[in-house]
């Protein structure tokens, strides 16, 4: 019978660590006896014996790894010796893919260059290679993409390094959609930030909720949660494209959302589980694109995973059981790590290893099945897919059960949605009610109170300010100055400026920036900005909130805001309207990689106990 790839990785992976633990240099004399280093060397008989008998390999197979080994060496020694002397860094490539309906790319090479040279310039070499435009590459690197501008050597690229290599066109018709991918990816970006830069404004139309594991809002500055922000929402439409099986631009998105996490604070990485379930997916795109060559970077990815998850969940989920009551939704997520790291220990010829991963993967997956009629039968009460499976797995497959537990779960999200929305309605009243003379924010509590008690707003916001939040004093104040029930209300409505608005204004021979300036400031009433204009001469001058109000005005910084808009609304789109959504796995195409590799290793570890 042949011999398969597999099999022979793994007889060298076993004599090469014997040739470690024996500290035998087959680069050295006696086993390399010229300087020509082409010669067959001088492997003894008695060491391919004994490495035959001891490792249970046939003794030609074994002298031939042997002198494979030797002559792989002799030329790292030789590419070392060009790189100190010329400069010129050998690297790794590898890439896969389809070049049209019928060729199948299959490149896997060394490439020679100057770590000086910029992402561009690698990207050119393998685009001329492949024969594909440059346009549709992406390299990876240890995890992190490539970047076009920058050096090599700048980007931890070393000599020797493996380069991952996504064909992002995988014919001449696809090419133009997978270019319009990269642009979506690229805007995806861009909208996040956008989004980011609003968080916390209460006037924002979107908001991305960073919870504990319970499910509350998490208290976080606001640079942190706007990083904290971006890289969630990066995740998610990475996620998203997951389940479209678009793996290469899931990838992208999810890199992209690494590098963003990574800009925070350890502390803040610890009390969510994103980047650990970030680490999940990321490894799981190399899966699914067949990419053996980013294994260290995998294994160390699922470590990190592994830790997070046992430092919020505890090693056999019994903190997340003290905090929830249940832990059948979160097992699913070690399932896939322990099916993950099964997977990259038996890549990494570590077969006991793998083979305890993938049967503890085994019995998770035994205790995660759902039984088709009883999802059917909490469906058929009102509930969705989704909070039937969890339902289920949550209290181990009882029917009545799970349906206690999705009502107790909707009324704690509820609680959690009514308390989150009234503290961003009574956030946006404090910022319109300004400060006390001490520097106070105004209570949002006593200001509604004085308001109840029939008091105007625009007065009751004065006397509170007037008397540093005292209640009673303000009462007297506003008994003793009635005038002020005249002041203004300080809660301010937010007014739509319409275009047609604008041209009323216009049509008056007014300037369009101006117009839409003089229509803000007045609320939108159009005689009385036509009145401002004349009073001013026609020259409005920028408000200082028109940068932060989310105000469009018209002419090019209206069209920036509806871009903005509109991209913002593109990227949320796809976003999960349920935070346990990440936790939702049918677990389908886990169970198929489960069975092929639990496969793999039993045929391994038969042939090895025969």
């Amino acid at each position: 019978m042949a011999q398969s790839t597999y099999e022979k990785e793994l007889q060298t992976e076993k004599i090469r660590k014997r040739l470690n633990a024996d500290q035998i240099k087959l680069w050295l004399p006696p086993y390399t006896t010229t300087d020509k280093k082409q010669d067959q060397g001088n492997i003894p008989e008695d060491l391919c014996k004994r490495y035959s008998s001891d490792l249970n390999i046939p003794g030609a197979i074994t002298r031939e790894i042997l002198e494979h080994l030797r002559q792989h060496a002799l030329q790292k020694l030789v590419e070392r010796e060009q790189f100190q002397k010329t400069g010129k860094a050998v690297l790794k490539i590898k890439a896969s893919g389809l070049r049209d309906d019928k060729e199948k790319i299959s490149f896997s090479e060394t490439i020679e260059i100057i770590l000086t040279k910029t992402g561009h310039d690698l990207r050119q070499i393998i685009a001329e290679k492949l024969r594909l435009p440059a346009q549709r590459l992406k390299i990876i690197c240890r995890g992190h993409v490539i970047n076009l501008t920058t050096s090599l050597q700048d980007q931890n690229v070393k000599h020797g390094s493996q380069m991952m290599c996504l064909c992002l066109s995988v014919s001449e018709a696809e090419a133009a959609q997978k270019e319009e991918e990269v642009m979506q990816m690229m805007n995806t970006r861009q909208a996040a930030e956008l989004l980011s830069r609003r968080v916390g404004k209460d006037d924002s139309e979107v908001d991305i909720q960073i919870a504990d594991q319970s499910g509350r809002p998490l208290k976080l500055p606001a640079e942190e949660k706007k990083a904290l922000t971006l890289a969630m929402t990066l995740h998610e439409k990475g996620r998203a494209a997951i389940k479209r099986k678009e793996i290469t631009k899931a990838l992208l998105l999810l890199l992209e959302a690494d590098k963003e996490f990574r800009k925070c604070r350890a502390n803040i990485l610890s009390a969510v589980d994103n980047h650990a379930v970030l680490g999940l997916d990321i490894v799981w795109c190399y899966l699914c694109l067949q990419n053996v060559e980013e294994l260290p970077d995998a294994d160390q990815r699922l470590r990190s995973s592994e830790e997070c998850f046992i430092r919020s969940y505890g090693a056999n989920l019994e903190r997340v059981a003290a905090v929830k009551g249940e832990s059948g939704t979160q097992l699913a997520l070690y399932m896939k790590l322990h099916l993950l790291q099964g997977i990259v220990a038996f890549h990494q010829h570590r077969i006991p290893e793998a083979h305890n991963h993938l049967m503890q993967a085994q019995e998770e997956l035994k205790k995660l099945q759902i039984d088709e009629n009883k999802l059917s039968q909490v469906m058929v009460m009102g509930f969705g897919e989704r909070e039937g499976r969890l339902g289920l797995r949550a209290t181990n497959g009882d029917v009545t059960k799970a349906i206690q537990h999705i009502i107790e779960r909707r009324k704690e999200k509820e609680e959690i949605e009514k308390k989150v929305k009234e503290e961003r309605r009574q956030k946006k009243i404090q910022r319109n009610l300004g400060k006390t003379a001490s520097g106070e924010r105004v209570n949002v509590s006593l200001y509604e109170n004085l308001v109840h008690m029939g008091y105007s707003q625009g007065a009751s916001a004065a006397a509170l300010r007037q008397t540093n939040n005292d209640l009673n004093q303000a009462l007297e104040v506003l008994q003793l100055h009635p005038e002020l029930m005249n002041l203004p209300d300080p809660e301010k409505k937010s007014v739509r400026i319409t275009d047609d608005m604008i041209a009323q204004v216009v049509a008056m021979g007014f300037d369009t920036v101006m117009a839409s300036r003089a229509l803000h400031l007045v609320r939108g009433d159009v005689q009385k900005a036509l009145d401002e204009l004349i009073q001013k001469g026609g020259i409005i001058p920028p408000s200082p909130d028109d940068s932060s109000d989310g105000s469009p005005e018209a002419g090019p910084s209206h069209r920036a805001s509806e871009e903005e808009a509109r991209a913002i609304r593109d990227l949320v789109s796809d976003l999960p309207q349920d935070e346990e959504d990440y936790l939702d796995l049918t677990l389908q195409e886990e169970a198929q990689y489960l069975e092929e590799y639990l496969a793999k290793v039993n045929s391994i570890v038969s042939a090895d106990t025969s």
